[in-house]
């Protein structure tokens, strides 16, 4: 994939950041694109710094990556990382796709709209929101978006988002090399204090209903192997306790209504408290596993649901910091409580 090409009938471009610092406290009190000019601004840093910045494939292997990991490989090479912004909102007006399309954005970004690339139609009789995708379309958007299956890909989000990590779950899934896929701990607008490189004015981005997944795509996708469906749940919630524990990561609303037996993690207590895009340390974030009484390395199959499939991605993530290698037995509910709640026939309590 040619990782520098601008996105589609993008209007933006590429010029000196030397002003990149001093706009940064101007950005992060916008907290939107009206504070920049339509303008693309590069990253400009000494050639004494650059002597030793590493190569972006010293992210191989990193799940969770810092701002300054990031920084310092695109700065080693801008043309080997594929940025993905994820942002996306929760019971919000805010529409990270809009903030995306008005910029500012990451250099060349693509923009992964969870609600686009997902299954619709007769294919999702439930009208469930931001189902995951088959390959077939999953592998057509990322023709679309230029994404090859040996793309680095840093995904990222703006300051007060918080669900990142169900992208990352998507192109796990869907079979992207997990040496070259991270999640970027930290916001844009951190990423601009520290001085990096930023693209303004506005783009597009493609839509799932102008691709054709029939066609024969370069990118190379699996349809998702780790996601069951209302009626395996139904059978786990059955026999629960002998072979499978249900972990639900919902705030308040896990209390007024959830599956017989879960057990609550909620998602905010995964994240920093200031900063909801970067995970808590290993260490808290085993206390959190421990004092719910789940043992993370468990040869019981681990099921996790929440509202719509979104914040359960959070427990995903956390389970494999933590050491989980039991990836075959660890599932995520696509429905979850979007389906659940709906049907009169499945079992519920409220605490």
């Amino acid at each position: 994939g040619n990782s520098a090409a601008a996105p589609a009938n993008s209007t933006s471009r590429i010029e000196s950041a030397d002003m990149i610092s001093r706009r940064a406290l101007l950005f992060a009190a916008a907290g939107s694109a009206s504070a920049f000019r339509p303008r693309c601004w590069a990253l400009a840093f000494s050639s004494a710094a650059a002597k030793a910045v590493p190569h972006p494939a010293s992210l191989d292997g990193k799940t969770l990556v810092s701002v300054d990991d990031c920084l310092n490989a695109y700065r080693s090479d801008p043309s080997g990382i594929v940025f993905c912004d994820a942002s996306w909102y929760h019971r919000s007006a805010r529409s990270g796709r809009d903030d995306f399309i008005s910029g500012p954005r990451l250099p060349h970004a693509r923009y992964i709209d969870m609600d686009d690339i997902s299954t619709k139609g007769e294919n999702n009789p439930k009208n469930l929101p931001h189902m995951m995708p088959d390959k077939n379309l999953f592998a057509a958007m990322m023709d679309e978006f230029d994404i090859a299956n040996d793309d680095r890909i840093v995904i990222y989000g703006r300051d007060g988002c918080i669900f990142t990590p169900r992208t990352y779950f998507l192109f796990q899934q869907c079979g992207h090399d997990e040496n070259k896929l991270h999640l970027m701990q930290g916001s844009l607008e951190e990423w601009v204090e520290k001085g990096g490189a930023i693209e303004e004015g506005t783009a597009s981005i493609p839509n799932a209903d102008d691709v054709d997944p029939s066609k024969t795509a370069a990118y190379k996708a699996r349809d998702p192997v780790n996601v069951v469906d209302m009626e395996r749940m139904m059978e786990v919630v059955e026999r629960q306790g002998n072979d499978s524990v249900i972990l639900d990561p919902r705030g308040t609303s896990f209390d007024k209504a959830h599956m017989p037996g879960a057990v609550n993690i909620p998602y905010r207590s995964i994240v920093s408290d200031g900063d909801t895009l970067k995970f808590r340390p290993k260490e808290e974030l085993e206390a959190l596993f421990n004092k719910a009484g789940v043992d993370v390395n468990t040869e019981r199959k681990i099921m996790l649901t929440c509202g719509s499939g979104v914040s359960v991605c959070h427990l995903w993530v956390a389970l494999a910091e933590c050491g989980r290698e039991n990836a075959e037995k660890t599932f995520v509910y696509d429905g979850s409580w979007a389906e659940w709640g709906a049907e009169k026939t499945t079992p519920k309590l409220s605490t």
